[in-house]
């Protein structure tokens, strides 16, 4: 019966370093996909902590301080930083509902092509969180459903950016 166990226990390490490989071999390959630089930083608490709160809040599991594969998500939220920072480049809105309206803008893009939600898994998460479309935002009342077109509005840089002005304009 030792023999017996000895060949089992051989045989679910075999099994193990297999499995290993296999998911070494995949995440090589979805690293590989988000690209080929890597950047290494060091934060205080404080600023991990902020880090934190901006991976939560943008869908992302909250990473814990020694967590192991976060690279998908720190790169996630390194390219929404990014792109917010471009985004500032092409429009500033001032006025309260600009600011929101444009949040939800780059919200949205953010959901849609880093996390590669589709517009119909948007608008589930929107209604569940009963976040303000833009009709809401525009022009105040009740929550009200989130529908495609609302999307298109908001993926729409030239009608966007139209309301964003004029919404500034009102004040």
């Amino acid at each position: 019966m030792g023999e017996m166990e000895k060949i089992l226990k051989g045989d679910e390490l075999e099994i193990r370093r297999q499995k290993n490989i296999e998911y070494q071999n995949v995440r090589k390959e979805r690293l590989s996909e988000l690209g080929k630089n890597k950047v290494s930083i060091r934060l205080d608490d404080l600023d991990y902590e902020k880090l934190a709160d901006l991976c939560e809040s943008l869908g992302y599991k909250r990473p814990k301080p020694g967590g192991r594969n976060l690279i998908e998500t720190y790169s996630g939220v390194m390219k929404y930083l990014l792109r917010n920072e471009q985004d500032s480049y092409i429009y500033r809105p001032k006025s309260p509902k600009a600011q929101e309206l444009f949040y939800l803008y780059k919200l949205i893009i953010h959901l849609k092509y880093d996390m590669g939600y589709s517009e119909k898994a948007i608008i589930e998460r929107f209604n569940k969180d009963e976040i303000k479309n833009p009709f809401t935002i525009t022009y105040g009342g009740e929550f009200l459903k989130w529908k495609f077109k609302d999307i298109q509005f908001v993926l729409n840089e030239n009608i966007l950016l139209k309301k964003l002005a004029s919404l500034d304009k009102e004040g």
